[in-house]
């Protein structure tokens, strides 16, 4: 897993042909490098993309009803304690209590803050592998030596036994994502207890990264956070609901741990805005327009999903399982080692651009996203099938 922040020029602008854009230094600056040539090359496909398309009409809408006629009473100061309307109504949504939950900018503004407040220099923090690169980043950059936690295939599971014997070296930290974030499977809320309990009889926190749990919430699972006192949950508006602009997320754990976190760190997140923060306490509180938005998304794209990537892996070009929930999957291409290689001829020779595992420390792996545009998507998926078949 990538645990070095870099500043070198592979965040600047990519050429033109996309030669450069599998060099990015992070995940991250391959998102803003693919994002440019998108714009600059229109007819480029991208099959990478986890996010819902943004629902603009039905945000555009609520802002209308808060501010039209006067300004919206969830128009409150957040330089205290955040929009309590906000935290209020993810309290009422997920079983928590308000002394449970710190507001953020977002999942990564959380992970910095708690970061901050719990590690010193030299801690040891297990982060899950395959998994987002930008958390051993974000870990290393607070002092932390990062280590590897293996998600195994194909369920991507964590084990137990494994667990326990990684926690004896000392560690602070385990970071996990769920869904898993690149394969989209899900870990159960028995399963999350269990590496809870194993973690805190070592005297661990662990941290659950949910921005993509409300995919499952058909499973009825609770959040992470009410499963054990050493559990802190982050999670954000951003995935599931399409909401990037509203810049609004929360972590939360048990009260005492909240606590410590804002003790350790009293100045909060600075970037905490106090009018998108009351457009979030509208769409929580009456959130029935956005789940309705990306079910809708998902009920298009997940059947080509299913139809094209499962005969994909039927014929032996691909392998893996789809996950239950959720708008990426994460399969492995047989006989593929260099998977950067590999994304660099699709770009080259199909115009399509995927997201190589190398960058989620899995080579030999691609992930793709569902969330957007149906037809977008069906344009990729067919070029990844022509550029499979003359592999």
């Amino acid at each position: 897993m990538n645990s070095v922040i870099s500043n070198s020029a592979a965040s600047a602008p990519p050429r033109a042909d996309g030669g450069d854009l599998f060099d990015s230094a992070s995940y991250s600056d391959f998102v803003r490098a693919a994002m440019r040539i998108r714009q600059a090359r229109p007819d480029v496909s991208l099959l990478f993309e986890s996010t819902i398309r943004e629902p603009a009409d039905q945000l555009l809408e609520v802002i209308r009803e808060a501010f039209s006629t006067d300004v919206s009473s969830r128009y409150v100061s957040v330089f205290t304690d955040g929009n309590h309307f906000a935290i209020e109504a993810v309290c009422k949504r997920y079983g928590l209590r308000p002394d449970q939950i710190i507001a953020t900018t977002g999942v990564t503004s959380g992970l910095v803050m708690l970061f901050r407040a719990l590690l010193s220099p030299g801690d040891r923090v297990l982060a899950e592998r395959p998994g987002f690169d930008l958390v051993a980043r974000l870990a290393t950059a607070a002092g932390a030596v990062v280590q590897d936690l293996p998600r195994i295939a194909p369920g991507y599971g964590i084990d137990l036994v494994d667990l326990e014997a990684r926690l004896r070296t000392g560690v602070r930290l385990v970071v996990i994502t769920n869904l898993h974030n690149p394969s989209g499977m899900r870990l159960s809320p028995d399963e999350i207890a269990a590496i809870g309990v194993v973690c805190d009889g070592a005297g661990t926190i662990l941290v659950v990264d949910e921005v993509y749990a409300d995919f499952a919430v058909a499973a009825g699972a609770p959040a992470a956070a009410g499963m054990g006192p050493n559990i802190i949950s982050t999670s954000s508006l951003t995935k599931v609901f399409g909401l990037f602009a509203l810049k609004f997320g929360w972590m939360a754990a048990d009260a005492q741990l909240i606590a410590g976190i804002r003790a350790a760190v009293p100045e909060g997140d600075f970037g905490v805005s106090k009018l998108s923060h009351a457009v979030a306490a509208h769409v929580l509180e009456a959130p029935a327009a956005f789940e309705a938005h990306w079910q809708a998304v998902l009920s298009v794209t997940r059947p080509i999903i299913e139809r094209e990537i499962g005969e994909l892996i039927r014929s032996g070009y691909l392998e893996g399982t789809l996950p239950e929930f959720g708008c990426m999957c994460f399969p492995r291409i047989p006989g593929v080692a260099d998977t950067r290689a590999f994304a660099r001829r699709l770009l080259a020779e199909h115009d399509l651009i995927v997201a190589p595992g190398e960058f989620f420390g899995a080579a030999g792996h691609i992930r793709i996203g569902y969330g957007s545009d149906a037809r977008s998507m069906a344009v990729g998926l067919s070029r990844l099938r022509e550029a499979l078949n003359r592999r």
